[in-house]
């Protein structure tokens, strides 16, 4: 995070609130019973959001839901959705709903019970974007049209010179996907031996690599962009948003494809202490439990819901299908104790779920 963002976020609350009030003031006009939000009292949703999202988020995501339902939106900084599990249950942030990569970060708020639900609505592709501004931009341009091989651009990755960034899989899924994508594509590609773990800079006392390829995941769409490195990892919806050239990766290596759950779990990582098996990389939204002693105003606590069914709603899924994400029937996890999804979702996200024939997850 930077400080950047937050002086932004505060300037954008203070005129998101005045412009809320207004269109609250102007419209009277209800949505469609189950097709959507309905129109709020012009709270504010508190949103804590993945650090992919945050162009997508302000420019997109939040200007049509304060449109459909004028409630205005907020909150922290987006970061890396590990990071900011931690930050909710530190206390230091304290956002009502939280919209991270993967249901995880979402799940280490249930033990404190600060979520009862994570809903998965949507997978994001993972692929290599890169900059026109790299030395190396027609090698990639090669890879990218077909022209050389996929199995090239590992090698490219770990020549000498080569500036690659990522984000640290400690603290934000994207960087965690990437080296898991690098272990599957060492065999699925039949690259040299160590060929992939070179280019990151694994060995066995570094894990997780060079560190000075990690750089904060809501900078390094810019610093692609800009040729701070020659290319790096990305979701493919960050790609279209920032207008990256990307490389598309298989279904084998790009996580997002459900027919190759078992491939992505035959790969793991161990953060803290634990072994992090790969899976499906889905987009997740959680209403967040307000600490003790501390609550938001009922308006709030209405936008909230509404922002999350809003996720849910024919105009938030088109929104996200044309960012580049790939929808799926929305998918319940349940926190421990939590029975069933009239128990966990509130009745206008509820309501949307059962309409998109939503599924519980296992547990």
């Amino acid at each position: 995070m930077t400080s950047s963002h937050s002086f932004r976020g505060l300037r954008r609350f203070a005129v998101l609130v005045s412009a809320a009030a207004l269109l609250t003031a102007c419209s009277s006009t209800p949505a469609s019973g189950g097709t959507g939000p309905a129109r709020g009292a012009g709270g504010t949703a508190s949103v804590a959001c993945a650090g992919s999202l945050i162009k997508l988020y302000e420019d997109t995501l939040g200007p049509a839901f304060e449109r459909a339902t004028g409630s205005s939106f907020a909150g922290p900084p987006c970061a890396g959705s590990l990071a900011l599990a931690s930050e909710i249950l530190s206390g230091e942030i304290s956002p009502g709903v939280f919209l991270s990569i993967g249901a995880k970060p979402i799940e280490k708020l249930f033990p404190a019970g600060r979520a009862r639900f994570a809903l998965a609505i949507a997978s994001d592709p993972l692929v290599i974007a890169y900059s026109p501004k790299s030395r190396y931009y027609q090698q990639l341009n090669a890879i990218r049209t077909g022209e050389k091989p996929l199995g090239d651009l590992f090698g490219l990755l770990a020549s000498a010179g080569f500036r690659l960034g990522r984000t640290d899989p400690t603290q934000d899924p994207q960087g965690f996907f990437f080296i898991l994508m690098t272990k599957l594509a060492q065999t699925e590609l039949h690259l040299p031996a160590g060929e992939a773990a070179r280019a990151l800079g694994i060995t066995t006392s570094s894990p997780y690599g060079s560190s000075s390829q990690m750089l904060d995941e809501s900078a390094l769409p810019t610093d692609i962009a800009e040729g701070v490195v020659d290319a790096g990892s990305a979701f493919l919806s960050e790609a279209k948003q920032f207008g990256l050239d990307y490389i598309t990766l298989p279904a084998t290596l790009d996580f997002a494809s459900p027919s190759q759950e078992r491939l992505y779990s035959s790969v793991s990582l161990v953060i803290a202490g634990s072994a992090e098996r790969g899976e499906v990389i889905s987009l997740d939204a959680g209403l967040v439990s307000p600490t003790a002693g501390s609550r938001p105003a009922a308006s709030d606590e209405a936008a909230d819901r509404s922002f999350v069914a809003f996720l849910l709603s024919p105009a938030g899924r088109a929104i996200l299908r044309r960012a580049g994400y790939s929808l799926t029937a929305p998918v319940l996890h349940l926190a421990p104790g939590v029975r069933s999804a009239a128990r966990a979702l509130p009745a206008e996200v509820l309501s949307l779920f059962r309409t998109l024939k939503g599924s519980i997850a296992p547990t």
